[in-house]
């Protein structure tokens, strides 16, 4: 059983799937960095968003630290297991299309899943520039 922590996270790219205990089947959509570091956006999962954890009434005791460390990739990414690749008829019966967008720095592409053009800025996961360009639908 290959699991998303023995993959590196240079390996891994949009559209790979992963089981998980608690969130099901999910796929990743896009790879990042985020405040927190390594971003995976899964298509269903907010576990390594990036995005600070909201606290609770009931987690005001509980440490903002652990909290974040709990949300930020590597951890817990022994429990993701490998699931392979979406499938062409997956990716359609989501309405996703694949789209790409290169790094002005430092060229680095990327690669990613959406139901529409992303807009925004991006960090890349090559340099860690954050940019402003628009992705590019990618052709078959």
């Amino acid at each position: 059983m290959t699991t998303l922590a023995d993959i590196p996270f240079n390996d891994l790219q949009a559209g790979m799937k992963f089981k998980h205990p608690q969130h099901g089947e999910q796929i990743i959509l896009e790879l990042g960095r985020g405040q927190l570091g390594l971003v995976i956006r899964f298509h269903d999962s907010p576990m390594y968003d990036g995005v600070l954890p909201r606290m609770g009434e009931e987690e005001y005791e509980t440490d903002i630290y652990q909290l974040v460390a709990q949300k930020t990739y590597p951890y817990g990414a022994r429990d993701w297991e490998y699931a392979g690749e979406a499938s062409t008829e997956e990716i359609a019966a989501r309405h996703w299309q694949w789209f790409r967008v290169a790094c002005p720095h430092c060229g680095r592409g990327h690669r990613l899943l959406a139901a529409d053009p992303p807009a925004g800025a991006r960090c890349c996961i090559g340099c860690g520039m954050v940019f402003y360009r628009p992705v590019e639908i990618e052709r078959a």
